[in-house]
């Protein structure tokens, strides 16, 4: 997913800084601009236009992370309130598996599981662009388990990060899954789970704009969140964002 960015961070005039998580963001009036500042204290700049990505900009999830208020205070801002919160999202349990040889025996590159208590969709990384193994003939899937799978053990483990034994035993219930498929699918020889708390929201909150706009402000918020739980769904967010903003420059969006 990160290599859009990766292609958008080499366009001229963009300067990325990496590493900084935005701790404050500040409306300034009397300018018609914001004033951003990291976690630490240190000022980051005045911007005509801000685009927000994460859907924790306002939530008091951002608060539990960081100790810290989240940056965009909604007391300034009630209109957005409602919105922006706090957003459910549902949890998963994503899988990495390698195998010393393509899976002969699966034709194709993904698929969902329709009847399965623990395993929603797999998919072969290294089909994707760029994503080959070396040596060659290897192959990497990841595999996503079911909110209700996951649920259930965040539930029984806690909040907390989990220990590499409860991991170890979720990878091993998923991919015994992913073997009852009758695919004829081999040992592994590599195998990690990762939780992935917050990897899908349970709600839209976009509307037909697909984000989440204030004009009087300049202030857009993207991402899956105000579109749909998917890649597709962020894109379109980004791209409606943007032509708020091309709006607003008196820029064609084309959107």
């Amino acid at each position: 997913m990160n290599s859009i960015c990766k292609s958008l961070c080499s366009e001229d005039g963009v300067v990325a800084k990496f590493g900084v998580t935005v701790g404050k963001m500040d409306w300034l009036q009397d300018r018609s601009s914001w004033s951003l500042a990291s976690l630490d204290g240190k000022d980051l700049g005045n911007f005509d236009y801000v685009v927000a990505t994460d859907k924790i900009v306002a939530s008091p999830r951002f608060s539990g992370l960081t100790g810290r208020p989240p940056p965009l205070d909604l007391l300034l801002f009630p209109r957005l309130s409602v919105m922006v919160q706090d957003i459910p999202v549902r949890p998963c349990f994503a899988l990495m598996v390698a195998f010393s040889e393509p899976l002969a025996m699966v034709p194709v590159h993904g698929f969902s599981f329709n009847n399965s208590d623990s395993l929603s969709r797999a998919f072969c990384d290294s089909s994707k662009p760029g994503r080959a193994c070396v040596p060659p003939n290897r192959q990497t899937w990841v595999l996503h388990s079911t909110t209700e799978y996951a649920s259930k053990v965040i539930n029984n483990i806690g909040p907390r990060k989990p220990s590499v034994d409860a991991l170890a035993k979720v990878a091993e219930e998923l991919f015994r899954e992913f073997q009852a498929t009758g695919l004829s699918i081999p040992q592994p020889i590599f195998m990690k789970a990762h939780r992935w708390g917050g990897a899908f929201p349970a709600i839209a909150i976009g509307g037909d704009d697909k984000c989440v706009w204030d004009k009087s402000t300049k202030l857009a918020i993207c991402g899956d969140f105000c579109a749909s739980p998917s890649i597709e769904g962020a894109v379109l967010s980004a791209m409606r964002g943007a032509s708020k903003i091309m709006g607003c420059l008196n820029f064609p969006s084309g959107l």
